[in-house]
C-alpha cells in the first residue's frame, strides 16, 4: 500500500470500487471476445465437416459398397448358368457403373466403367452359348465361343482382383476422412475446453484481485477498527490503528484513536488521584479484591498496609496547603519507587494511603514497610524542598479463606492506630485477639 503522509489527500472508497468494476468489465469484454472468436472458428470447422468431409465419407462408403455389388454381378454374369440371370445382372451392372457415387474420383470412374464393359462383353459372349441358338452353332463356332468365354472369365478374375484392391483403397480413404473428421471435432472440443479453462482461470484471477483489494483496503481496516473498539470496551492494552488508504476508513481510524485517548483520560480521571498520581480509593478497592481472589484461589500469601503521614495537619498549618500537597507527592514518589513488583499504592483520603503486597507474608511485609518508613524519613530531611516528615504504618495479612478487603483494611488501620498511639514513625503488625476458653481460666 502506498504510504501517505498525515496531511495527504486520500482517495475515497468509491475509487476502489470503480477500479474493481473496471477490472470486472474488462474481464467480461475479453472473455466474450475470446468466446465469440472461438465460437466462430468452431462453426467454420463444423461447416467444413458437414459440407465437405461427411459427404465425401458417404460417397466413399457408397462407392465401396457398389464395388462389392459390382463384383457379385460380374461373377453372376461370368459364371451364371441362366440367361435370364445374366441379362438381369448385366443390366444392373450397367446402372451401377454409371452411379454418381463413383464421380468423386475419375480413375475410379474409369475403372468401374471398364469393368462394366468387360461384363457386357462377357454377356455377349455367353449369351449365344446359353440361348436356343446354341444348337444351330457349328462345332468350330461353339469351340471358339467356349475359348473366348474362358479367356474373358480369366480376364474378369484378374479384373475382379483389381476391383477388390480399389475397394480396399476407397475404404482406406473413407477411414482417413473419418479420422480427419474426428480430428476436427476433437480439435473443436479441445478449443472449447481450452477457452473454458482460460475463462475460469481469468475469472479466478479477477476474483482474487477483487477479493485481495477488498480484503486489504476495506475488510482488514474495518476488522481492525472493530477489534480496537472491543479492546476499548474491555479496557485492555490498545494498539493505535495504522494509516488507512481511503478517506472514509482514515476517518474511522482517527475517530477510534481519538476515542482511545478520550477513554484513557476518562479512565485516569476515574481511577487516579489528581494530586499524587496514585490510584484512588475506588480503584484500589477493585484491584485489591482481584488480588485477594487470586490469593484465595491459589492459597498464596498477601499483605495489606495502611500508611499515614505523621503530623500532616501541622505541615499544612505551618507551611500552607501547597507545601502539604508537595509533601504528599514526595511521599508517594518514594513509596512507589520502593514497592515490590506487583505491588501498588492507593490514596484512601487525606494523608492516608494503602498498599497491597501480593505473595508477601507478615515478616516480609513488615520489612518492606519499615524500609519505606526509613527512606521517607531520611530523604525528607535531605530534600531541601519539604519539611522533615515521618510516617506510621499498620500491616495485616490474609489468614483465612473468608477474609475480605474491608476486613483486612480495618485490621491494618487498627495496627496503624497502635503505631500512632505508640509514638508514630514505626511499623506495627496487626495481632488477632486471643480468646481464652472458660476451662483455661
Amino acid at each position: 500500500m502506498q504510504n501517505l503522509t498525515p496531511g495527504a489527500k486520500r482517495p475515497h472508497i468509491r475509487r476502489l470500487l470503480q477500479k474493481l468494476t473496471i477490472v470486472l468489465v474488462i474481464f467480461v469484454i475479453c472473455a466474450l471476445a475470446i468466446v465469440t472468436a472461438v465460437h466462430r472458428y468452431s462453426i467454420r470447422l463444423i461447416d467444413t465437416s458437414q459440407k465437405e468431409l461427411l459427404p465425401a465419407i458417404h460417397d466413399h462408403q457408397r462407392a465401396a459398397l457398389n464395388l462389392e455389388r459390382l463384383e457379385r454381378m460380374g461373377d453372376l454374369v461370368a459364371y451364371g448358368g441362366s440367361l435370364t440371370l445374366i441379362r438381369k445382372n448385366a443390366l444392373a451392372a450397367q446402372v451401377l457403373a454409371f452411379q454418381p457415387s463413383f464421380g468423386f474420383n475419375q480413375n475410379t470412374q474409369k475403372t468401374v466403367r471398364a469393368a462394366f464393359e468387360l461384363i457386357r462383353e462377357i454377356r455377349r459372349t455367353r449369351q449365344p452359348l446359353l440361348s436356343s441358338r446354341a444348337e444351330r452353332l457349328s462345332s468350330i463356332e461353339h469351340e471358339n465361343l467356349i475359348q473366348l468365354e474362358q479367356t474373358l472369365q480369366t480376364r474378369w478374375d484378374k479384373y475382379k482382383q483389381e476391383l477388390f484392391e480399389l475397394q480396399n483403397k476407397i475404404i482406406s480413404d473413407a477411414t482417413a476422412l473419418q479420422t480427419k473428421n474426428m480430428t476436427l471435432i476433437t480439435a473443436t472440443n479441445n478449443q472449447m475446453l481450452m477457452v473454458a479453462a482460460c475463462s475460469i482461470s481469468m475469472l479466478l484471477l479477477v476474483v482474487f484481485i477483487i477479493g485481495y483489494n477488498l480484503y486489504k483496503h476495506l475488510i482488514t481496516p474495518v476488522t481492525e477498527a472493530s477489534q480496537a473498539l472491543t479492546v476499548l470496551e474491555q479496557q485492555t492494552e490498545y494498539t493505535p490503528l495504522k494509516e488507512a488508504r481511503y478517506q472514509e476508513l482514515h476517518n474511522i481510524r482517527n475517530t477510534v484513536n481519538s476515542l482511545n485517548g478520550t477513554m484513557k483520560k476518562l479512565h485516569e480521571m476515574a481511577t487516579r488521584d489528581a494530586l499524587t498520581g496514585c490510584i484512588n480509593r475506588g480503584y484500589f478497592m477493585e484491584r485489591a479484591q482481584q488480588i485477594l481472589t487470586v490469593a484465595h484461589r491459589t492459597k498464596s500469601p498477601m499483605a495489606i498496609v495502611m500508611l499515614d503521614v505523621d503530623h500532616f495537619k501541622r505541615v499544612n498549618d505551618q507551611y500552607g496547603h501547597a507545601m502539604g500537597d508537595d509533601t504528599l507527592k514526595f511521599a508517594v514518589k518514594w513509596i512507589s519507587s520502593l514497592l515490590p513488583n506487583g505491588s501498588f499504592i492507593g490514596r484512601m483520603g487525606g494523608e492516608e494511603f494503602a498498599m497491597i503486597f501480593p505473595g508477601y507474608g507478615l515478616e516480609d511485609a513488615v520489612e518492606v514497610s519499615d524500609k519505606i518508613r526509613s527512606e521517607i524519613e531520611q530523604n525528607s530531611i535531605n530534600s531541601g524542598t519539604i519539611p522533615a516528615i515521618t510516617v506510621s504504618l499498620g500491616v495485616d495479612i490474609v489468614r483465612h479463606a473468608t477474609d475480605e478487603v474491608d476486613k483486612l483494611l480495618s485490621q491494618a488501620d487498627k495496627a496503624l492506630y497502635q503505631a500512632k498511639a505508640g509514638g508514630r514513625n514505626q511499623v506495627v503488625s496487626y495481632q488477632p485477639p486471643v480468646f481464652i476458653s472458660d476451662e483455661s481460666q
